[in-house]
């Protein structure tokens, strides 16, 4: 009789428990989102620290403005993620916000606007599918994974709409 309520306590004390609600996988969308962003973010900040002697007039400053995008794309990512595990995971109404402030300034002036630049990149779908597949060298794959990235922060930012802005869920903080 005693062995059973030992074991129902260690299986209580043990039992790994894992939220499945919107708020918590949009979350885990946003952390791997943002997650992905620091590669190429902590490579334009390594841009600006090359030795610049031999470089040319207009290489230089175009060198640095990397590093300093590479900088603030690290700061907006780390401020994403500390908003989205403290307080968005909370269901507290204001980072939700925030998180789509991160999403319209981060997500579509650097990602997704200077591939918009150049139209004509997108005029051939199939083409840009089958070369990032292939992985030819050329803008199809920075492409795909920019809007890839930006379509998943979209999904994450609209997933708990409702968990945020219903009645009965709005703790005040």
């Amino acid at each position: 009789m005693t062995d059973g309520f030992f074991e129902d306590r260690l299986k209580e004390r043990c039992s790994l428990r894992i939220r499945h609600d919107v708020v918590f996988i949009s979350s885990v969308l946003f952390t791997i989102a943002l997650v992905s962003q620091i590669r190429w973010a902590w490579w334009n900040v390594l841009e600006g620290y090359e030795d610049m002697r031999g470089l040319d007039v207009w290489r230089r400053p175009a060198l640095q403005s990397f590093s300093e995008i590479g900088k603030l794309t690290l700061a907006l990512v780390f401020i994403g993620l500390i908003v989205t595990w403290t307080g968005y995971l909370n269901k507290v109404r204001w980072t939700w916000f925030v998180m789509f402030i991160l999403v319209s300034g981060l997500a579509i002036p650097l990602g997704i606007f200077p591939w918009l630049m150049h139209p004509k990149v997108f005029l051939d779908i199939p083409g840009l599918l089958v070369n990032a597949w292939k992985g030819e060298p050329g803008p199809a794959r920075p492409i795909l994974e920019e809007i890839s990235i930006f379509l998943l922060m979209v999904i994450a930012l609209l997933l708990p709409v409702k968990s945020f802005f219903s009645r009965q869920t709005a703790p005040a903080m």
